[in-house]
């Protein structure tokens, strides 16, 4: 199943296997700086893309595969070509990963953060990482490019609270990602924004 790749070596999370939950370019952002290039999906409507227990079984055949090789795994990480959250069956994804024995991780946007479900689905993954590139609503505007219904407001309120609840269990790891791009977000009182508002998470 070509949803499932790797694993391939990462700076953060060791060796990973890739689990792109979502067709390309399904995202709630059109970021300036996306190595994808444009988004040709641009929605923030969560719905059903590929069956999660299909993408299980695949993950769990190549699980066998890495062990009969007596290949070492660290991560079973969520990051596909888009944004992983607009995926509605994500709980249900990564409730079979679990079962696997091998910790989870995902990375996202964070676009979607202020939804109850969306949060209620992230509090089972043992990684998580959110965009965080901007807190100047204009510069996140300029930089990310979001989809017009979207409220950056809703969006850093629902990092806190996801973060004050997901961070209960001491054995869950939050990070953030942060892009500068130079004359846009890159100066020194945005970016001491961005650092005051990462150190509330």
């Amino acid at each position: 199943m070509s949803e499932i790749f790797g694993p391939v070596p990462s700076r953060r999370l060791g060796q990973s296997l890739g689990v792109n939950n979502i067709p390309p370019k399904h995202c709630t952002y059109a970021c300036v700086y996306c190595q994808l290039g444009k988004a040709l999906h641009f929605t923030v409507k969560r719905q059903e893309f590929y069956s999660p227990y299909a993408l299980a079984s695949a993950v769990q055949h190549r699980l066998e595969t890495l062990r009969e090789s007596n290949q070492g795994l660290d991560y079973i990480t969520i990051v596909p070509d888009g944004e992983p959250t607009l995926d509605i069956n994500l709980h249900t994804l990564i409730r079979e990963l679990k079962k696997m024995g091998v910790p989870i991780a995902i990375i996202s946007n964070g676009s979607l953060i202020w939804q109850e479900e969306v949060q209620q689905a992230l509090m089972d993954v043992d990684w998580v990482s959110l965009k965080v590139d901007a807190v100047t609503d204009d510069v996140w505007r300029r930089v990310d490019r979001p989809h017009g219904s979207l409220v950056h407001k809703d969006i850093l309120e629902g990092m806190q609270q996801f973060s004050k609840n997901y961070l209960e269990n001491k054995h869950h790891k939050l990070m953030t990602e942060s892009m500068l791009i130079e004359d846009v977000n890159n100066h020194e009182g945005e970016i001491q924004r961005m650092a005051d508002f990462i150190a509330t998470l």
